[in-house]
């Protein structure tokens, strides 16, 4: 029958190229095996010699089946012409009864067998990949900064589009295929998203590493008393808290960015690190000197940033409003500071701090300047976020008092710490404004009555 198997002629073109004689072909045809199977074993360089065993082990019907491998196949329905046949072909017995063991059945692993997989499946090499329309040459050079993530935005891939056509992980500069399924993405206008600062706070970020359980001198903490003590621990807890949510909310918000702006979620990602970190230390610090937690907050503020439905609203609220209060806390903790311990968590947490501003404050900017129409929609956002941070000021006293008696150094001298706690509250304000009349939005007027009333004593 082998002999008067019809040889395709590019199936012949390649055997002859391949050193496989007629016979030898006529033989595997024989089998059953296909024309493209066969030039998909002679790809993969499968030798005449190798053929030819592989043929007389399948003629010769190859080992006997073990009573163990004999009894896995009845109980798993397999034929026993195809349990030799996957032993002629090669397969382990060890193998077999995993397949059995995992469910696979006797028509899959006929059609596996068919398209070659007990001998390895079939692969054709297509080196049509190699031919991507992408800027080949292009080379990014370090920067004295090193290679830095604007040092390789160049050519092509220095392009950020207005709006990123794609649903997928595909990374920007990468050709696309057809069919592959969409990631859940939400988020595809570099408006809602983009700020300029976005690469180089990230570079700034992941070179300005500090780390908690080391580089912090938690030996310098000497006892103090114990209404100091317990003023620096309801701080650390409303530190910690805030921290915590802050990167909760944005650890939502990074998988809805689509991946044509990666700049912003890898700055993003930095930050989420940054606001664990300072739960990590704050919360290190409450349990570092015989005190502990402290209360929870009234949550009034929070709700404002977690309910936020769209990128921007949250922003403006979290990282512009929020954060400004946040990094006067840190400004005036590391003036008021008892010991190293807590001079170095607040100024490195101040550092991490101004970058997240700097992010808030650049993107807010890039809004304003390329949709003004959406100027009003951000001064209501900062409206509702105002609004809720003051309501936390009115139903929850713990926050001012614990500042007031860590900067008086203790509750006897509560009225000169409550001073300095108005002070660093107008020194966020004003900062605050600051950058936004920078951001080109002007809140000066606009700013909710209790909050000016700060600015004006």
């Amino acid at each position: 029958m082998a002999e008067t198997t019809t040889i395709p002629e590019n199936l012949r073109a390649t055997a002859q190229e391949k050193g496989w004689p007629d016979d030898l072909v006529q033989q595997a045809l024989a089998t059953g095996a296909t024309a493209d199977q066969i030039l998909g074993y002679m790809n993969q360089g499968v030798t005449a010699d190798q053929a030819r065993q592989f043929l007389a082990a399948q003629a010769g019907g190859g080992p006997e089946p073990s009573e163990a491998l004999i009894a896995k196949a009845t109980d798993a329905n397999w034929p026993m012409d195809l349990v030799k046949r996957a032993l002629a072909m090669g397969a382990a017995e060890g193998d077999l009864i995993n397949f059995m063991d995992m469910g696979v059945t006797a028509d899959q692993a006929q059609q596996f067998m068919e398209q070659g997989g007990a001998a390895g499946a079939s692969f054709q090499v297509d080196l049509s990949w190699m031919d991507v329309p992408t800027e080949w040459n292009t080379r990014a050079r370090p920067t004295k900064h090193g290679l830095t993530l604007e040092a390789i935005n160049i050519g092509k891939y220095g392009d950020i589009p207005d709006t990123w056509p794609y649903q997928t992980e595909m990374p920007r500069g990468a050709v696309p295929i057809p069919g592959v399924e969409g990631m859940g993405y939400s988020i595809f206008e570099k408006q809602e998203v983009w700020s300029d600062a976005c690469a180089r706070l990230y570079e700034e970020a992941i070179q300005r590493r500090w780390r908690p359980a080391t580089d912090v001198p938690w030996t310098s903490i000497e006892p103090l008393a114990d209404d100091l003590e317990r003023a620096i621990c309801q701080i650390c807890t409303h530190i910690s808290e805030k921290e915590q949510m802050e990167a909760d909310v944005l650890g939502r918000w990074e998988p809805e960015i689509s991946y044509g702006y990666h700049e912003v979620k890898l700055y993003l990602a930095t930050t989420i690190f940054e606001n664990v970190r300072a739960v990590e230390v704050f919360r290190k610090r409450a349990l570092s000197n015989g005190g502990g937690l402290g209360v929870q907050s009234s949550g009034w503020a929070f709700r404002s940033i977690v309910d936020a439905r769209n990128f921007t609203e949250m922003v403006a609220i979290q990282m512009v409003l929020h954060d400004s209060i946040t990094l006067a806390q840190y400004a005036f903790g590391e003036k008021y500071a008892r010991n190293a311990a807590e001079r170095y968590i607040f100024a490195h947490c101040m550092q991490d701090k101004a970058r997240h501003l700097a992010y808030g404050v650049t993107h807010l900017k890039y809004v304003l300047l390329h949709r003004p129409e959406r100027r009003e929609e951000v001064q209501r956002y900062l409206d509702k976020g105002e609004g809720m941070l003051l309501q936390d000021d009115k139903k929850d006293p713990s926050t001012r008092e614990a500042f007031a008696i860590y900067f008086a150094g203790g509750k006897d001298n509560i009225a000169q710490g409550l001073k300095a706690y108005d002070e660093m509250r107008a020194w966020a304000l004003e900062k605050y404004l600051g950058r936004l009349k920078w951001a080109t939005l002007d809140r000066s007027e606009r700013l909710q009555p209790d909050l000016k009333a700060y600015l004006q004593r």
